[in-house]
């Protein structure tokens, strides 16, 4: 659902091909590039020598704000090797999704030539959605790759119940896949709303109970109940929001039958924002009910 590309940075040495490839790129549109080498931009920069000084500085403006649109990622690097050529070793250690690249000229499976590609161009074709079996593990699996380059996560599940085992291995996993990063970015903040319900009896204390040991050591958990606002916004849908983008689960966050699946969709940018400010803004569309902070042991 989401992917990961090596471009080339050769690629983008003029307005109209920087223009045209990195609009393909974006989290709700499933892809992201790939910060291959460290030094990517500074390689993008290198290549724009024939360009003219109006076309030179439209590409430096927009690759200043390309950020959004890229991945960390660990890596080794070769520098008597040119790019392509490292982008093939690395991608047998540590597979991108994809190599885009000017042209193939070892015929590498991994390797698309950047002309002529198109929505439906095998490896280049990205699903935006998916169905998933609601197994915890399997749902983990498919959000990982946002997981992992997350720097705030706030999962939302208006049902999540402490004592209920299929809500608490789900979180379990969920957290385990952001905490498995190995990209050098930093957890700022993990955490899970939900909404304030009278029946739900001792849910903090539960909380306290079952959730450290499903946390690893020195990771910490803000659980917050939302109030719903007398003819406001209702709390039913579930998603997992960050500060990369979002995505809709149809079902929820919690664990299912075994024969059951659920749809995951990548939420656009627009819909994401209003989400986010609904939950994570200035001015919440609900009204703080109660919160803890639960401290991991695993």
């Amino acid at each position: 659902m989401l992917h990961e590309f090596a471009l080339e940075p050769a690629l983008l040495n003029s307005w109209e091909q920087f223009r045209y490839l990195t609009e393909k790129f974006g989290f709700s549109r499933g892809r992201l590039i790939s910060r291959y080498p460290k030094r990517w931009k500074a390689m993008v920069y290198g290549s724009l020598e024939a360009c003219s000084e109006i076309e030179r500085k439209r590409i430096e403006d927009r690759l200043s704000r390309l950020d959004d649109r890229m991945m960390a990622r660990v890596h080794e690097w070769d520098p008597v090797k040119d790019w392509l050529s490292n982008a093939e070793a690395e991608h047998g250690k540590r597979p991108f999704h994809a190599i885009v690249a000017g042209a193939n000229p070892r015929g590498h499976g991994a390797v698309l030539a950047a002309e002529g590609l198109d929505e439906d161009t095998p490896g280049w074709k990205v699903n935006r959605e998916i169905v998933v079996a609601r197994q915890a593990a399997d749902l983990a699996d498919a959000v990982s790759p946002l997981l992992r380059i997350a720097r705030e996560i706030v999962f939302v599940d208006p049902h999540f119940d402490p004592h209920r085992p299929r809500a608490r291995t789900s979180l379990q996993e969920f957290v385990a896949r952001a905490c498995s990063r190995q990209n050098g970015v930093p957890i700022g903040r993990i955490e899970f709303h939900t909404s304030f319900r009278e029946g739900i009896a001792a849910f903090d204390a539960e909380c306290r109970r079952q959730l450290p040991q499903r946390i690893p050591a020195g990771l910490r958990v803000r659980i917050v109940r939302w109030r719903e606002r007398a003819g406001g916004e209702g709390l039913h849908n579930r998603y997992i929001l960050t500060d990369r983008g979002g995505v809709r689960l149809a079902w929820g966050l919690d664990e299912g039958a075994a024969a059951q699946t659920d749809d995951l969709s990548l939420l656009e940018e627009a819909l994401f924002r209003t989400r986010w400010e609904q939950y994570c803004g200035m001015t919440p569309a609900f009204d703080l009910a109660a919160e803890i902070t639960i401290e991991g042991s695993l």
